[in-house]
């Protein structure tokens, strides 16, 4: 389960010509970039606004340089801000800025939320890590969690927890013994229904059923604090040793009794945030600090062969909810609208959306259709920002717009 040791983070320095204090504070370009972000503030008022995605109809409409600006001025009220380059066909501000060889979001996504999980020490990985980590690559198998004083064996359906045995759990909170004090059945069928247990290999639950001695109502909240339990106690294993087995999805797909929710459990179960002592260093470490105050930058990464399916997997929003943790505003940079979906698989994770359109760039059908796109993907598109717009001209409301768009063949 080994990967390649990289450097800790260092501090990015921006080119001058990106950011504002290349500009007099009371320039009227300056003052558009604060006037942007107060106007973004008033579209949240009340609100939790912790993430905001930029992006635009199509191509070279100042998006980028809008992004970068808007984290820089809201870094100046004292927030700590995460600008994301999420255009992962050009990713303008990855070539902007040096990155030190950080794995950027690509890394991230690609690497190390598909670190293969295989055996190990539990502390390097918590238990939270590797069930997100199974949960990714959607594998099905048995995860073995040991150390001297417990052994459980959570077993998962293509990424999804579908069971859990708490082999060393104690007498008194064995599912039988509940059921018993319970009145719910007597000791001798207890005896009957663990010994077919043993000779067939069927859950407990199921055998009750098949012999008519339950009904499904009478096991739900018996099993539910049985498996509660059990997850309460993996989750509590902080040493010791993990491996994973892969087993044939068949084995689980005969089974017809699954009363409960187990994947919707582990999520009541952990009642705050996970301990993902992995996943937490590898996020660390592709973050890098810049050498603007509160301002940080993940960048791209390498060039991914599918952007768009790397986008919209479920890694992204699940990084998206542990940078919110961390940072007061997500900004994140993405592709235009017309030659990519990209950003349409991002708006429903984020709080916001602002289109950028650049003056005499883009038709009024064009801009119309784009937002029209992005109302469809849920997006709170909270207002348009009109971009190099010279008010000495007559006539500025001239649009063009080519089709046959080079956003994919110029992607470097």
């Amino acid at each position: 389960m080994g990967k390649k040791k990289r450097n800790g983070k260092q501090k990015s320095r921006f080119p001058s010509e990106l950011f504002l204090d290349a500009y007099p504070m009371n320039s009227s370009f300056a003052e558009s970039y604060r006037t942007l972000r107060t106007n973004i503030d008033f579209a949240f008022v009340g609100k939790d606004f912790r993430s905001l995605l930029v992006t635009s109809a199509g191509e070279d409409e100042g998006k980028t340089i809008t992004a970068a600006n808007l984290a820089y001025t809201m870094s100046y009220t004292d927030k700590s801000v995460l600008l994301i380059d999420a255009d992962l066909r050009k990713r303008t501000l990855s070539r902007l800025i040096p990155h030190h060889g950080t794995p950027g979001l690509t890394g991230l996504l690609s690497e190390s939320f598909g670190t293969e999980v295989r055996e190990g020490s539990l502390g390097q990985f918590g238990v939270s890590d590797l069930i997100r980590l199974v949960a990714f690559q959607r594998k099905t198998g048995r995860l073995h969690l040991t150390n001297e004083k417990d052994e459980i064996a959570l077993f998962f359906l293509r990424g999804d927890p579908v069971d859990i045995n708490w082999i060393s759990r104690p007498e008194e909170k064995k599912l039988a013994t509940i059921l018993i004090k319970n009145g719910l059945i007597s000791r001798e069928q207890a005896k009957e229904t663990i010994k077919r247990q043993k000779d067939t290999g069927q859950k407990l639950g199921f055998i009750l059923l098949n012999m008519g001695l339950l009904k499904e109502d009478d096991l739900i909240g018996p099993l539910t604090i049985h498996m509660m339990e059990g997850l309460r106690t993996a989750l509590q294993i902080k040493s010791g040793l993990f491996s994973f087995k892969d087993i044939p999805a068949s084995d689980y797909e005969s089974a017809s009794f699954d009363p409960v929710d187990l994947k919707q459990l582990y999520a009541q179960v952990l009642l705050g945030e996970e301990e993902l002592p992995y996943l937490q260093k590898e996020i660390d470490s592709a973050v890098m600090k810049t050498n603007k105050k509160n301002l940080f930058l993940l960048p791209g990464g390498n060039l991914p062969p599918n952007p768009n399916e790397l986008l919209g997997s479920d890694r992204m929003p699940f990084l998206i909810s542990i940078l919110k943790r961390k940072f007061s505003v997500l900004v994140i940079d993405t592709p235009p609208v017309m030659p990519t979906s990209d950003p349409l698989v991002l708006v429903p994770h984020t709080d916001g959306v602002v289109l950028i359109v650049k003056a005499g760039h883009m038709s009024r059908d064009v801009i119309k259709k784009t937002i029209e796109q992005l109302h469809v993907a849920r997006a709170n598109l909270i207002g348009v920002a009109l971009n190099q717009v010279d008010t000495r001209r007559d006539g500025y409301y001239r649009y063009y717009y080519k089709y046959d768009s080079k956003y994919y063949s110029d992607s470097t």
